[in-house]
């Protein structure tokens, strides 16, 4: 029996040199496997890098929007007081939403131009983004509430 393992052995090249390895080597799988795991752990580092970029970027966007949502709360809040009065032109001063936190928690400043029918919306959150919109209104003329049509709307980039 002990004749035919040997002589297998012998006989199976592939056999031969796994042995070889196996005897030899014991030391390399230890090293194999320290670079396998330094390999997948710079990959995970990697990955979770650009997840961290991707939610600093999706948070951005969001106080963004909030912040536009906002001037565009302080722009349709003149328009509803010039409907009923055309004449109003006091405008709004650090002006607060009631439920402020569904708007990033900031306050609008409107201005009102008589002269040429002209709204502007200033916001500044308090994450620190600022959004302006500025609409050119025409106001018809007749009883209350008066039909009013934006001719002409500006929008900045908002920024922080």
């Amino acid at each position: 029996m002990e004749y035919y393992k040997a002589e297998s052995r012998r006989a199976n090249p592939m056999v031969k040199l796994l042995h070889r390895l196996v005897s030899r080597k014991k030391g390399s799988v230890l090293i194999m496997s320290v670079f396998v795991i330094a390999l997948v752990s710079a990959l995970v580092i990697g990955i979770l890098q650009i997840n961290m970029s991707e939610i600093r970027l999706t948070q951005h966007r969001i106080y963004a929007s909030q912040t536009l949502a906002l001037a565009e709360a302080g722009l349709n809040a003149a328009l509803a007081k010039i409907r009923w009065d055309p004449a109003w032109a006091d405008g709004f001063q650090d002006e607060v939403l009631a439920g402020e936190e569904k708007f990033g928690g900031g306050e609008y400043d409107v201005d009102v131009n008589s002269n040429n029918l002209t709204i502007s919306a200033a916001v500044a959150s308090w994450q620190g983004y600022t959004a302006t919109i500025e609409a050119q209104i025409t106001v018809s003329d007749g009883n209350s509430p008066h039909v009013i049509r934006i001719d002409n709307i500006k929008m900045n980039e908002y920024s922080n």
